[in-house]
C-alpha cells in the first residue's frame, strides 16, 4: 500500500511540472503534461528503469539519499518532502527543526493557560518555551544553570524534583519509556546522544530504567507534585502535537480537583505580585537512585 501510494504521489507531482519549471528545453510533440520519467531521473541522477519502478509501485525502497535528490528534482516545498519521506518509508528524515521558530508564536497561549502551568518541549524533553506556572510549579526553573534546563534530566538529578514527584519508581518509569519512544521517532537527531549520556552517567536510576528498553506512547497520565511554592497538586498531563512541527509537543497540567485549581490560582496570585522566590543558589544537583 505505501509503494502504490509514494508512486502516486511521484506522478502526480511530476505531472505538475514542466521543462520550463527545472530548466529542461521544451520542444514540440510532447505526449505527457508534465515532465517525463526519464527527465525527473536526468534531474535526480538515479536510473531511469529503476525510478520508473518507483512510480509504479514496486517495491524497492528508496534511501533517504535518493528521496532527497527526487524532492529536489521535483522542487517539492518543506512539507512535500516530509510526505515524500513518509511514504518512502522514512518518517524522521526530514522533520523541521526549527523548534524555537514554533516555541516563540506560542508563548501567548501558554501564557493565556495560566494558572494551568504549561509548557513546549522538545522529544527529548527540553522546555522551548513555557509560562510562569510551569516555571515556578515546583520551584524555579530559571534558577537552574541553562544546560540542566531539560525536564527528564531533571526528573533523575535535581532534589527538588525529585522530592517533587510521588511514585518515584511508577513515574519515572513511565518516563523513560515515553522517552524511548521519542527517541525511535527521531533516533538520528544529534541532541539525543549527548542527553543520554549524561543521564547514564549521573543516575543510576535512568541507566536501569533505559536498559529495559520499555515503549509507551499512551496518553497523558495523573500527576501528584509537590510544589515548593503552594504544596501538593494533582494533575492531568495532557499532550498536544503541533501540527507545523509534529515533533514538538504541548503539555499542559490541567487540576484533577478543586484544592489543585485553587493551589494554582494562589500560585499565579503570587507570580503577580512577585511574591515567589526568584533566581536562587543553585541547589547541588544529585542522581536519583
Amino acid at each position: 500500500m505505501r509503494s502504490r501510494e509514494l508512486g502516486a504521489y511521484l506522478r502526480a507531482r511530476r505531472d505538475r511540472l514542466s521543462p520550463a519549471d527545472v530548466g529542461l528545453p521544451g520542444g514540440g510533440g510532447r505526449r505527457v503534461k508534465g515532465l517525463r520519467r526519464e527527465e525527473v531521473a536526468v534531474l535526480a541522477n538515479v536510473g531511469s528503469s529503476w525510478y520508473t519502478w518507483l512510480e509504479q509501485g514496486r517495491d524497492v525502497r528508496p534511501s533517504v539519499e535518493v528521496l532527497a535528490a527526487i524532492a529536489d528534482a521535483l522542487r517539492l516545498s518543506s512539507g512535500e518532502r516530509r510526505h515524500l519521506f513518509l511514504l518512502g518509508g522514512h518518517p524522521d528524515a526530514e522533520q523541521p527543526s526549527n523548534f524555537e521558530g514554533v516555541a516563540g508564536r506560542l508563548q501567548v497561549l501558554l501564557d493565556s493557560l495560566s494558572p494551568h502551568p504549561a509548557v513546549v518541549i522538545t522529544p527529548w524533553f527540553e522546555p522551548l518555551a513555557y509560562n510562569a506556572s510551569f516555571r515556578f510549579m515546583i520551584d524555579d526553573l530559571e534558577a537552574l544553570p541553562e544546560a540542566d534546563r531539560n525536564c527528564a534530566y531533571l526528573h533523575f538529578t535535581h532534589p527538588d524534583w525529585i522530592a517533587g514527584h510521588s511514585g518515584h519508581e511508577q513515574e519515572y518509569a513511565a518516563l523513560v519509556a515515553k522517552l524511548r519512544a521519542y527517541h525511535g521517532e527521531s533516533v538520528a537527531d544529534p541532541a539525543w546522544a549527548p542527553l543520554l549520556g549524561r543521564l547514564r552517567e549521573e543516575s543510576p536510576l535512568f541507566a536501569r530504567l533505559w536498559e529495559q528498553a520499555d515503549v509507551s506512547t499512551e496518553p497523558g497520565w495523573v500527576k501528584r507534585i509537590r510544589s515548593l511554592h503552594v504544596g501538593n497538586l494533582t494533575v492531568h498531563a495532557i499532550t498536544m502535537l503541533i501540527e507545523e512541527n509534529p515533533r514538538t509537543r504541548v503539555v499542559v497540567y490541567q487540576p484533577v480537583d478543586r484544592t489543585t485549581q485553587e493551589r494554582l490560582e494562589e500560585l499565579a496570585h503570587r507570580i503577580a505580585r512577585g511574591a515567589v522566590d526568584g533566581p536562587a543558589t543553585v541547589r547541588r544537583l544529585r542522581p536519583a537512585t
